[in-house]
């Protein structure tokens, strides 16, 4: 079976693998303005970011729309006469797997083990000044929240601690809103697999696009939240080796929500955004200075702005 999933996933092209693509440029963390002690200034050499349960996000909705997406898709391509009756049967009864392999290391030997995981995530915003995501951090008439824009790339470069031994695997990408979108995504990957499959394909089949439902269940959401434009760190932890990691747990509305720290290297925050900002302009400037004065102190050398959102209150 092995030998047979590896031909298949060798015949398939970037597009039908079930892999993410990472996202590459600038990205930016919305978030209170009391949060920069515990992000930036509680260690010495690294960023603390908090990634969060995928399944305990304010969404309820969070990993649920691929399903259906998927579901529908196929009968469309029934429809259409583009997916023969036992393709059809094989096709529609697959869902988004919930293990996979990881490929570690023990002893310096490189190994494959499957387990189930659990993904976390961080989120960010591929816009650095949108109101409604100010709008979180609103108290009365003011704004007291601040982005830190990180670049992807140094994310995903300097960050070989955690993932190297394979335990956990990290990645960088953005959020699919449009329905639309989501559905010619996943006909375009799956009339991939319809041209590639033949008889005696149909466990690798399922196993790979089980595995790609797995990776698009992460980057689907509802429409209703796309001005968001988000962009998440996507990290997937092998749950046998759970132990190995520091679970925390914080609380939120009176739900507890589990969650992995995050160690970035400082090299990869390039800005920090000051919300909109009603004071006068004296009073930005001494905000800005010191603010400046407090990350050099903690070794940042970054650009810092201010919000252009021309709001009153």
């Amino acid at each position: 079976m092995g030998s047979l999933l590896h031909e298949f996933l060798m015949s398939l092209s970037v597009d039908a693998s079930p892999r993410y693509t990472n996202f590459d440029g600038e990205i930016y963390h919305y978030t209170a303005l009391h949060n920069i002690e515990s992000i930036l200034l509680n260690s010495r050499d690294k960023i603390v970011l908090w990634a969060s349960q995928y399944d305990c996000l304010n969404d309820i909705s969070e990993g649920t729309i691929v399903e259906p997406c998927y579901y529908k898709v196929c009968k469309d391509l029934r429809a259409c006469g583009y997916i023969s009756p036992n393709l059809y049967e094989l096709l529609s009864g697959i869902k988004p797997s919930k293990n996979d392999f990881f490929a570690m290391r023990e002893n310096n030997k490189l190994i494959s083990e499957r387990s189930e995981y659990t993904t976390y995530i961080a989120s960010f915003s591929q816009k650095s000044d949108l109101l409604p995501m100010w709008n979180y951090y609103s108290k009365g008439d003011l704004f007291e929240g601040i982005n830190l824009g990180m670049d992807s790339k140094a994310i995903l470069s300097n960050y070989p601690t955690l993932s190297a031994h394979g335990k956990v695997r990290l990645n960088v990408s953005s959020v699919v809103y449009s329905q639309k979108e989501q559905e010619d995504i996943i006909k375009k990957f799956l009339l991939e697999i319809i041209s590639k499959y033949k008889e005696g394909f149909e466990q690798p089949v399922r196993e790979v696009v089980s595995k790609k439902l797995a990776s698009l269940k992460m980057i689907f959401k509802q429409e209703c939240f796309s001005y968001e434009q988000e962009v998440r760190i996507i990290v997937d932890m092998a749950d046998k080796y759970r132990d190995d990691f520091s679970i925390k747990y914080r609380t939120n509305a009176g739900y507890f929500i589990p969650y992995i720290e995050l160690l970035i290297d400082k090299k990869a925050l390039k800005s920090v955004t000051l919300g909109p900002f009603r004071g006068t302009e004296s009073q930005l400037d001494l905000q800005k200075k010191t603010l400046s004065q407090m990350l050099a102190s903690h070794q940042y050398e970054i650009n810092i702005n201010v919000s252009k959102v021309p709001i009153r209150y």
